[in-house]
């Protein structure tokens, strides 16, 4: 399986290929949501409250409440194991998209809120996969069992596009809406309560993959020797940043954790603010949802599909010039998805927003891996988050307000140059070798 394999084909042990393909495979169901909040929130918001600067919203609560989320969900895995956070996630999107359906249903603004706030504490304790993939791997191999894990996320790009493709089918509303819950009447409601209600049938067998991940990666870091071989116990954790009690003080003094929670922090929030408000515009030219939404599938194709590929660039190039090429990328995706109405230039910009931001997401979470303790990954990945969220919520409210006044041009102009500043702090970086910071 060479997706599992080096440029030296390292031999993976099954056990490790085993919990990354479970990982894999919950990570792909777990975008379902997202995908629809990226398609629909903000001309959701737009429809009901008939103001487009307040297309943001959705954006600005989604990345708020992930930064609520992101440290104590940190705290957590690192105390009682990266599956726990796995848990809150699932819970946390099946009851959000129950709350986004109801409140759909019956029209209901701040209900619609709610829902859109739960479930970014549901993608918050999601992102403690990354600490998750990257506990299973040694260093050399980290970043490629990242990507791995992510690429797996490109298979969700589609469910999104098939569930409202779904829910649209006269066999499925005659069954489920005319016969098995007729009582409720619900073939009397609007297309997006049946997508919504529909996604927890997706995510609630996500339960039964994670609880077959067994052991732990939290337990198969603090033991790479066990499962790897003696050969790794002499590298596990050797350039990590001294084993000393958790102190954010110290983590924010480290250079490279500090390059990493920087870079991820623009490519996110620059990423969040570029595609909503792009989803709302091409709603407005006239394209219906399953159109959107498969702009958003290849925005996502972009954003995982070469994850495994960018891991293993990674391990070898380096975390910082990988992170680089991605904040270029990203900023050439957002200079281009506006300069046309055309369907297909802004697919390009969108899917070359993913794929930048793929680079930064790969190489910062293997930095942090790098430079921190088994036992502190959490916290330090869920201070990462909590950077990105704030950078979020800051430009997914500030953006569409701009956009209002001015242009989805101007706004993306503006991204353009943001997503290039990182690089400065990037460049002064020292990577002696990929993974080992002087």
């Amino acid at each position: 399986m060479n997706l599992f394999r080096s440029k030296k084909n390292t031999k993976i042990p099954p056990l490790i290929v085993k919990n990354t393909l479970l990982f894999a495979i919950s990570q792909a169901f777990q975008g379902m949501p997202m995908q629809l909040a990226v398609t629909t929130g903000a001309s959701m918001v737009a429809f009901l409250t008939g103001s487009k600067a307040l297309a943001g919203i959705p954006g600005m609560l989604i990345s708020g409440s992930r930064f609520l989320v992101a440290f104590p969900t940190g705290f957590i895995t690192d105390k009682y194991g990266r599956k726990k956070g796995m848990y809150i996630s699932l819970i946390l999107g099946v009851i959000a998209c129950a709350i986004l359906s109801f409140s759909t249903s019956i029209s209901s603004v701040p209900i619609m809120f709610v829902g859109f706030t739960i479930l970014g504490l549901g993608f918050g304790a999601n992102t403690q996969l990354r600490v998750a993939a990257g506990d299973m791997y040694p260093v050399k191999l980290r970043a490629s069992g990242i990507g791995t894990v992510l690429t797996f996320s490109v298979f969700g790009a589609f469910l999104s596009p098939f569930l409202i493709s779904l829910v649209n089918l006269d066999c499925i509303n005659l069954f489920v809406f005319d016969v098995c819950l007729t009582d409720l009447n619900l073939d009397e409601y609007d297309e997006l309560t049946k997508i919504w209600g529909f996604v927890p049938i997706f995510l609630i067998p996500i339960f039964i993959f994670i609880y077959l991940i067994k052991p732990d990666p939290i337990d198969v870091a603090k033991n790479l020797d066990k499962y790897w071989g003696k050969e790794y116990k002499s590298l596990q954790d050797s350039k990590s940043i001294d084993h000393i009690p958790f102190n954010i003080k110290n983590v924010f003094r480290d250079k490279v954790n500090l390059a990493a929670f920087f870079s991820y922090s623009v490519a996110q929030s620059m990423m969040v603010m570029v595609m909503f408000l792009t989803s709302l515009i091409m709603v407005e030219k006239g394209y219906d949802y399953l159109a959107v939404s498969f702009t958003v599938s290849i925005h996502v194709v972009g954003m995982f599909a070469f994850s495994s590929l960018v891991g293993i660039v990674t391990d070898s190039l380096g975390r910082k010039k990988v992170s680089i090429l991605g904040m270029i990328t990203l900023a050439v995706g957002c200079f281009i998805t506006p300069i046309t109405s055309n369907y297909f230039v802004i697919t390009l910009g969108l899917f070359l927003i993913g794929l930048g931001w793929s680079g930064s997401n790969v190489a910062s979470t293997s930095m942090i891996a790098d430079r921190n303790p088994v036992e502190q990954r959490g916290r330090v990945t869920g201070l990462n988050d909590m950077s990105s969220g704030a950078f979020s919520v800051l430009f997914t409210l500030i953006g569409p307000v701009i956009a209002n006044f001015t242009s989805l041009t101007i706004i993306c102009f503006i991204a353009t140059f943001i997503s290039l500043v990182p690089i400065l702090l990037l460049i002064s970086l020292n990577e002696l070798k990929p993974g080992q910071f002087k």
